[in-house]
């Protein structure tokens, strides 16, 4: 097993050839434990990956880079935990970039190549009284997957873009490195930085689109940005509507 070139994060790297979810054993170690600071949890395969809102996440043997990493942030207030969500998106972000183009954020935390999924990201924060204890950043990056089921509506991987195979070890390295970059600015307080760096990968923004509420109801609008919490704001007939991301999904 190789290790990256970072002061801390994924040195210490736990593989596991088959687990339920490494987010599940990632916060499983952190009930029981006080891992070091940048600790990852790699596997294979997972029985019971999961995306946001509890989402089912695809993933043949072998294939994919499926991912978790444990920080503790105790230095950002809990209202600014969304953070944690622009510092995992812009290091998978930087890292795709290495292998291909059109690559977006597709808010919250999805990473697009054009209109299609090619990883995802999953943000789990321990509080304890009013701080963030310990936090969990899963993620999982379609490498090598050649074929999708038809239930997912718009995957893609390097594989299917490039029609290579791609060495998942390289990307975990590349990523560790990217991901402890971002991590650090946050740790600086470098917060505007990191939100002009989002806001300018992000996928549609400026450009009108339509979107559907949980009513059902489709609206037409234009991403202007985030707020301080994370939430979306699209502008829609000279009026800034605010959204959780239960609240809204893009149509594509």
């Amino acid at each position: 097993m190789n290790v990256p070139e970072t002061l801390f994060t994924g040195k210490n790297a736990i593989f596991l050839p088959e687990v339920d979810s490494t987010n599940a054993h990632a916060l499983d170690l952190l009930s029981k434990t006080n891992p070091q600071e940048g600790t990852c949890i790699f596997s294979d395969y997972q029985t019971a990956g999961r995306g946001q809102i509890g989402r089912y996440w695809h993933s043949s043997q072998g294939k994919n880079l499926l991912i978790s990493y444990i920080f503790y942030p105790k230095f950002i207030k809990v209202t600014d935990q969304f953070l944690l969500n622009i510092v995992a998106s812009l290091a998978v972000y930087d890292v795709i970039c290495q292998y291909t183009t059109d690559v977006k954020i597709k808010w919250p935390n999805d990473i697009y190549v054009g209109d299609k999924k090619i990883a995802g990201i999953l943000v789990q924060t321990l509080l304890r009284s009013n701080e963030i204890r310990a936090c969990v950043i899963g993620i999982g990056i379609n490498v090598n997957e050649n074929s999708f089921p038809e239930i997912l509506p718009n995957p893609t991987s390097l594989f299917q873009l490039k029609g290579a195979n791609f060495e998942c070890e390289s990307i975990r390295l590349q990523l560790s490195s990217r991901l402890e970059y971002y991590y650090l600015k946050m740790k600086g307080l470098h917060y505007n930085y990191l939100k002009e760096l989002y806001l300018n990968a992000m996928y549609r923004f400026g450009i009108p689109a339509d979107y559907k509420l949980l009513d059902d109801r489709i609206i037409h609008g234009t991403i202007t940005g985030i707020d301080d919490s994370g939430k979306l704001l699209i502008s829609r007939n000279g009026t800034i509507m605010t959204f959780d991301f239960r609240e809204i999904s893009f149509l594509i």
